[in-house]
């Protein structure tokens, strides 16, 4: 199975004096969606902060671009897909479901919420009693399964700057004693951050992805019966990375970093499995 998976792309509605770099922003992202599509993939996974504000007029720009596709897609939201609307608001406009595991002949996917509704003053993740229990249960039946886990917001003190406040799920929800419980391996996506980072603690590697505008690029997840293979895949040009840049500049709410990114062939890693001894038929 192949995942392709992108980090915070940020569609911004733009405010009327910035309304001239209307043509820009949707000439970069129908260019950039095209071209995350268009990588061969299974399933395609967006680990959040999809919209800039989570405005109704965000979300269905780029639902209409998305949707055009025509690919199988999974939206974990982020914190800046929760501020303009209520959640249920959200679940209901996108079609999405807020968590769900799904179950594969190689490995188990989980997708989290790690939002908190509509707060303005504190950006960093939480993961709820309902979801908590959950996700224990997800890893303990995983069995020798891999489990592969999709989220906004990285585990504390893992991935670049997720040692910093509001920059990792809150450090007092007990996440890293839920994914210690794993038997086999563990792989956990995040973004939030807005750059490249990859760590390891004991059997799971964390990987973080960095936003498209400051990096026009997607993580393909392949996994096999052997090893579990993240490739990173550029897909920009000197047009793309000129539209981001005078996109990013006219945004409100986000910064561009691309001083923060860390070394890009990082963003290749291989997990080796213990084989799974199938019975014979």
């Amino acid at each position: 199975m192949r995942i392709a998976v992108i980090g915070d792309l940020h569609f911004s509605a733009l405010k009327e004096d910035n309304k001239v770099f209307e043509n820009e922003r949707n000439a970069f992202y129908t260019t950039f969606i095209q071209r995350f599509f268009s990588t061969p993939a299974d399933l395609y996974v967006s680990i959040g902060d999809l919209t800039n504000y989570g405005l109704q007029k965000e979300y269905e720009a780029i639902y209409k671009l998305i949707n055009e596709q025509e690919k199988p897609f999974i939206h974990v939201f982020g914190n800046h897909d929760t501020y303009g609307l209520l959640r249920n608001d959200v679940l209901n406009l996108t079609k999405q479901k807020r968590y769900h595991a799904i179950t594969k002949e190689n490995a188990v996917l989980a997708f989290l919420d790690t939002t908190r509704e509509q707060d303005y003053n504190v950006w960093g993740g939480t993961l709820d009693i309902e979801q908590q229990e959950w996700l224990s249960e997800v890893v303990e039946q995983s069995g020798e399964l891999p489990v592969i886990v999709f989220a906004h917001h990285p585990v504390h003190e893992t991935t670049m700057h997720s040692d910093r406040e509001n920059q990792s799920i809150h450090p007092d929800i007990p996440i890293w004693d839920i994914l210690k419980k794993k038997q086999g391996k563990g792989l956990y996506i995040n973004g939030h951050n807005h750059c490249i980072s990859i760590a390891e603690r004991d059997q799971w590697t964390f990987i973080q992805l960095a936003a498209v505008l400051d990096q026009q690029a997607a993580s393909v997840i392949n996994i096999a019966d052997t090893e579990i293979t993240i490739d990173y895949f550029d897909l920009t040009d000197e047009n793309l990375q000129q539209q981001a840049k005078t996109i990013g500049n006219a945004m409100d709410h986000f910064t561009l970093e691309r001083h923060q990114f860390g070394i890009l062939a990082d963003t290749n890693h291989i997990i080796q499995l213990k084989q799974i001894l199938k019975p014979e038929v």
